[in-house]
């Protein structure tokens, strides 16, 4: 699933944060995993994340952070594979170039009947 997202960016706190929660759902849930917070719904649907010291962070995944004061648009990538969770944002520039990031792979557990 890829889904367009409201984003802002925050230079001052180095925050980007990513919001894709309709209107009738509310988040009940954040748990982060090193400088990315996300976000649940009661029903454990991702509906947006924040990325702390997102400047790092995209130094880190070989982009540069100027990046930031370009994005046109934002999209949220869940893709469920055999028994793992991929989770990655999908970046689009003004000049209408992808930059996807992967933020990382949740392996589910098995379930036997």
């Amino acid at each position: 699933m890829e889904k367009k997202c409201k984003f802002s960016y925050n230079d001052i706190d180095d925050s980007l944060i990513i919001s894709c929660r309709e209107e009738n759902e509310n988040v009940k849930e954040n748990f982060a995993l090193d400088d990315i917070v996300f976000a649940l719904t009661g029903r454990g649907k991702l509906v947006g994340l924040q990325i702390r010291n997102v400047s790092n962070f995209l130094l880190e995944s070989g982009i540069e952070p100027a990046i930031l004061k370009n994005i046109n648009d934002i999209r949220l990538i869940v893709l469920q594979k055999e028994n793992s969770l991929f989770i990655g944002i999908k970046m689009i520039n003004k000049k209408l170039e992808d930059i996807k990031i992967p933020l990382g792979r949740v392996y589910l557990p098995q379930i036997s009947a």
